[in-house]
């Protein structure tokens, strides 16, 4: 369960620059995985406590982003940005939902609940390759039941760093 993590740090590090495959881990217990595939980098597979999922764009020209269980057709969530903003809902089975919120110049992302609480809080650190701190700040069902969501937020996180490094060049 993720919630036995709070306020112990756990990392997403990528092992080499010249992979797209990153590691979720507490020291050096392996939590879970992530890798980008495809040549376009539309769709990430996703392997956290023994578990498999797909994260994937639908279309290049929308700004969702699907949840599905690995080896299976039709998602079961989705990740809507707002309109012209880089924040978004998360919406689960059930009518739950959750926000993830990146703040690019604060240089963090947050994922919160309903009452705008956060749960959990992704810092990413400055290195040739992609590097973030986890703290998880409070329990929550929702994450223990979707593991996958704190990988997600990390995905958009890295895809907000990889989109201003290149309209800056």
């Amino acid at each position: 369960m993720i919630s036995e993590y709070i306020g112990q740090r756990i990392w997403f590090k990528q092992p080499s620059v010249f992979k797209r495959f990153h590691e979720l881990k507490a020291g050096e217990e392996l939590i879970g995985t992530l890798q980008q595939k495809g040549f376009w980098g539309m769709k990430w597979e996703v392997s956290i406590q023994n578990k498999n999922w797909e994260i994937y764009r639908p279309s290049c020209w929308r700004t969702v982003m699907e949840i599905r269980e690995a080896g299976f057709e039709m998602p079961f969530a989705s990740f809507q940005k707002d309109r012209f903003r880089s924040k978004g809902t998360l919406m689960l089975p059930k009518g739950e939902r959750l926000k993830i919120a990146p703040h690019f110049f604060k240089g963090f992302c947050e994922i919160k609940n309903v009452h705008e609480e956060c749960i959990a809080r992704i810092k990413p650190k400055t290195s040739l390759k992609d590097k973030a701190e986890v703290m998880i700040e409070k329990k929550s069902e929702l994450i223990d039941q979707y593991p996958w969501i704190i990988i997600l937020a990390y995905i958009i996180t890295i895809e907000q760093r990889h989109q201003a490094a290149h309209s800056s060049v």
